[in-house]
C-alpha cells in the first residue's frame, strides 16, 4: 500500500483498521501522523454526536402534528420520530456525573471510563508486540513490562489522542490513560462511587490510573510510570 491509498482509505473511515494499513502506518511517520489527526477528528465528531438530546416537549409536538396532518403526512412524521428515536438510542451513553468541584481533567477521565466501560470486560491479553507498536505511534517506547493488559488502543483524551489501557488489578480491572499534552501542576485524586485513582503529572502530559476500592494504585502508578519512556513535548 502506498501513501495515497493509505490516506484515501483513512479519509473514508479513520477508525477502520486493516493489516495493510497497520503495516504502512508503522513504516511511514508522515502517514502515522496523518492517521492520528484523522482519528482524533473522527472521535471528536462522535463525541459531539453523543451530546445530541431531543428538545423538550418533542414527543407532544410530534403527536399533535401527527393528529393534524393527513394520513400521508402522518406516515412521514411517524417515520421521522422512529428515526430520531433510533438515533438517540444509539448515541446515549452512560456517563459518570460531572462534579462541579472536581478538576476538569478528573471529570474527563471519569466520563471517558463510563463511556467506554465495555473495555473493562474484555478478555484475553494484549501482546507485547502490539503494545510496542501502539506506543511507537507516539514516539514512546516500553522500557519495562506491562503485564496482564486486556485492552490497548488509541483514544481521544481531551484535546489530543493518547493511549488507553486496561490492566488486570488485584481488585478488578484498572484503567490507565497516557495523556500527552494534558497538563496538571499536581497529582489529582480520582474518586467516584467504588472507583479510586490518581492523575500523575509528567513533563509531556499526565497519566491517569483508576481502579476499584482496594487496588494498590500507588504501587501500580510507580510501575506504570517506569515502564514507558515518553518523548519530551515538541
Amino acid at each position: 500500500m502506498d501513501c495515497n491509498e493509505f490516506r484515501r482509505q483513512t479519509q473514508v473511515d479513520p477508525l477502520a483498521r486493516s493489516a495493510a494499513r497497520l503495516v504502512h502506518e508503522d513504516a511511514c511517520a508522515d502517514c502515522a501522523s496523518f492517521a492520528r489527526a484523522a482519528r482524533a477528528r473522527e472521535i471528536r465528531l462522535r463525541a459531539l454526536l453523543r451530546e445530541v438530546a431531543p428538545p423538550a416537549g418533542l414527543d407532544d409536538r410530534i403527536r399533535h402534528a401527527a393528529q393534524a396532518e393527513q394520513q400521508q403526512r402522518w406516515r412521514y412524521a411517524s417515520a421521522f420520530g422512529l428515526l430520531l428515536l433510533i438515533l438517540v438510542s444509539m448515541l446515549v451513553v452512560q456517563r459518570a456525573p460531572v462534579g462541579p468541584d472536581r478538576p476538569a481533567l478528573v471529570n474527563a477521565v471519569l466520563a471517558h471510563i463510563a463511556a467506554e466501560q465495555h473495555h473493562l470486560r474484555q478478555g484475553g491479553e494484549v501482546s507485547g508486540r502490539r503494545l510496542d507498536g501502539l506506543f511507537q505511534r507516539f514516539g514512546a517506547r516500553l522500557a519495562g513490562t506491562l503485564n496482564q493488559v486486556s485492552f490497548a488502543g488509541e483514544c481521544l483524551m481531551v484535546e489530543r489522542t493518547g493511549v488507553h489501557l486496561v490492566l488486570r488489578g488485584t481488585a478488578g480491572p484498572v484503567t490507565v490513560f497516557f495523556m500527552p499534552g494534558e497538563m496538571t501542576d499536581r497529582e489529582l485524586p480520582v474518586g467516584f462511587r467504588d472507583l479510586i485513582g490518581t492523575i500523575v503529572p509528567t513533563g509531556w502530559g499526565s497519566i491517569a490510573l483508576v481502579g476499584r476500592q482496594g487496588e494498590d494504585i500507588v504501587g501500580l502508578r510507580d510501575r506504570v510510570s517506569a515502564a514507558v519512556e515518553w518523548p519530551a513535548p515538541s
